[in-house]
């Protein structure tokens, strides 16, 4: 009986407040400016246009004092069905207007609001406390308005990182346009008041980044989500993608649902956003921020190039000492990908190198990207035909 008591309590948490009831109030006011006219044509003889107006100013505080009640049954007529049967009740009825106005922007804050949302993205978990999940938060935000996919898509945080702030959702994140929900993953009525099954997307991260019991619950709300968008109609569920604490789990969060499973490296939250927009390419990522498989060199050339990009990438390619992304001007500049036919003047070059590609100083490299390093000025030496 507790249990359910409690079940019941969180569900009404995330319920619409009910605006105060207008009808009743109206209906009470329209009687008590009907009896006042009728009094006032009895009492006073006055006209119903002049006894309206003066309900009216005398309802709104207004007073003009043009029309009033000469007889002591008129004033007390005023000050019974105007009065006390209609300014009392009109203060009341905005009083509690404002009043439910607060309770609504407050339990917004608080992340205990029912949103209403469609096709937007939900990003789930409470990946620490205080400032640090604020930072993780607006920049995964961020890095998702500077897509084109999701530039003006609506965001909802599925969390319990604010519960313990007196503000609620911090500003910089109301500012960036995201609202939240306080909850767990794996409360149904926590996902349910963030429209879970109508997202458009969807990213799980992982409390615990240590802890491979992350995956775990990444995995239940993989499926939880899924039965949600079944129940909503919606043909496919969100496009998901998920942190992963133990690679061993990544198959089993792609066969749940996921399109990429993501190392939880919380200081790029660029990796997720481009998880979502382009699946796959975290993985590029995720070989260059760690220290196995490829890595990412500058490599120092004892006299400048110049030339097309072309031509020295493909230099580089056929000398078989990784491959060439970028490179460094006289000046310091760092052009990344320039075009392959842009005219260049390289100093150095960043190159992606796997185990076996050391890196190299211009005075090692192979005789097939040598014979293409020339003085400024001078022609390029041309790039050797495909064997």
């Amino acid at each position: 009986m507790i249990v359910a008591f409690l079940h019941r309590l969180r569900a009404r948490r995330h319920r619409l407040l009910r605006p105060p009831g207008l009808v009743g109030p109206l209906v009470w006011l329209l009687a008590m400016v009907g009896l006042f006219a009728a009094a006032m044509a009895a009492l006073e003889g006055m006209p119903p246009e002049e006894s309206l107006w003066l309900a009216v100013v005398t309802l709104t505080t207004v007073g003009y004092g043009d029309v009033a009640a000469q007889t002591v049954a008129g004033k007390l007529a005023t000050v019974l069905l105007l009065m006390a049967g209609g300014v009392f009740v009109l203060a009341k009825l905005a009083s509690d207007w404002f009043d439910w106005r607060d309770a609504v922007r407050e339990r917004k804050r608080r992340g205990f609001w029912r949103w209403g949302m469609r096709d937007h993205v939900l990003i789930v978990g409470t990946p620490g406390e205080g400032e640090a999940a604020v930072r993780l938060f607006a920049g995964l935000v961020r890095q998702l308005r500077a897509t084109a996919a999701f530039r003006d898509a609506p965001v909802a945080l599925l969390t319990r990182a604010f519960d313990g702030r007196p503000e609620g959702l911090p500003q910089v994140l109301c500012d960036l346009g995201a609202v939240h929900v306080s909850g767990a993953p794996t409360d149904p009525d926590a996902l349910a008041a963030t429209d879970a099954g109508r997202a458009r997307a969807l990213v799980v991260l992982a409390d615990a980044p240590q802890d491979p019991v992350s995956d775990a619950v990444a995995m239940d709300v993989l499926a939880r989500v899924r039965a949600l968008a079944e129940a909503a109609g919606r043909g496919e569920p969100p496009t998901a993608v998920v942190e992963c604490v133990d690679d061993r789990n990544r198959p089993r969060l792609i066969a749940a649902g996921a399109v990429a499973a993501v190392r939880p490296l919380r200081t790029y939250p660029e990796m997720l956003a481009r998880a979502l927009v382009t699946p796959g390419a975290e993985r590029l990522l995720e070989d260059l921020f760690t220290p196995d498989g490829n890595e990412l060199h500058r490599v120092p050339l004892d006299r400048p190039w110049r030339g097309r990009w072309a031509e020295l990438a493909y230099a580089v390619l056929r000398a078989d000492i990784g491959t060439a992304i970028a490179y460094e001007a006289p000046d310091g500049a760092v052009v990344m990908n320039p075009g392959g036919l842009q005219e260049v003047v390289a100093s150095a070059l960043f190159l992606i190198q796997h185990d076996r590609q050391e890196p190299l100083l211009a005075s090692r490299l192979p005789g097939a990207l040598r014979a293409a390093l020339v003085p400024p000025g001078e022609p390029a030496a041309a790039a050797p035909a495909p064997a």
